[in-house]
């Protein structure tokens, strides 16, 4: 994980999919939980800053559970935009900490689940991105929202690929391409083999 966050940073590579699967959102400064024992996005980020002068990055967290571990880490931390498709509504003063309450209405959605879900990204990240300029995208990517997953939203295969679609275009535009994809939460080995090959394409055709 780090050492694909400093290929990316240092030219290497432009982007990279950090196959690491557990991910860390759920761990805090000092607590850890949902099988989270280390913050690894936190402790990427830290690297760079501390070896490279990273200054601002910015995170999409599309797990179907609220990245609260690394809400806390940068609670206070302006130079990091964290964005997260959760199950609650909060903008925190400085608009760099964002919560989308998108549970509900995936779910009344039914069939239009992914658009409702895509719609939610764009507008809390997309909107915002521009105006902060990140060196960096971190895409928190977990697939446990997809339709039979235990964090079930009714989301398909098509809403990951308009995901990395969109984090694509936005590392292009942003940042230079500069874009490192963390696997998250999910638990069906079926659905894993099904949607990551083609984000993990996706992102080697950006980066050739």
């Amino acid at each position: 994980m780090v050492a694909a966050a400093e290929h990316i940073w240092l030219g290497r590579l432009v982007n990279a999919f950090a196959f690491i699967g557990a991910g860390g959102h759920h761990a805090g400064r000092d607590f850890f939980g949902g099988y989270c024992c280390f913050n690894d996005v936190a402790i990427a980020i830290e690297r760079l800053r501390e070896a490279h002068g990273l200054r601002r990055v910015a995170i999409l967290d599309t797990d179907a559970h609220h990245g609260d571990g690394t809400r806390d880490v940068y609670q206070d931390d302006p130079a990091v935009l964290h964005v997260c498709l959760c199950g609650t509504d909060h903008v925190s003063a400085d608009g760099t900490k964002v919560d989308v309450a998108v549970y509900r209405r995936c779910l009344e959605a039914g069939s239009r689940s992914d658009e409702v879900y895509l719609e939610a990204a764009r507008g809390a990240f997309a909107s915002r991105i521009r105006s902060f300029r990140p060196d960096l995208i971190i895409w928190y990517f977990g697939f446990d929202g997809h339709r039979g997953d235990y964090g079930d939203l009714g989301l398909t295969a098509a809403c990951y690929t308009g995901l990395v679609g969109l984090t694509l275009s936005l590392a292009g535009e942003m940042c230079g391409g500069r874009l490192l994809v963390v696997l998250g939460g999910g638990s069906r080995t079926d659905l894993a083999s099904t949607l990551i090959p083609p984000i993990i394409a996706r992102l080697a055709d950006a980066g050739a």
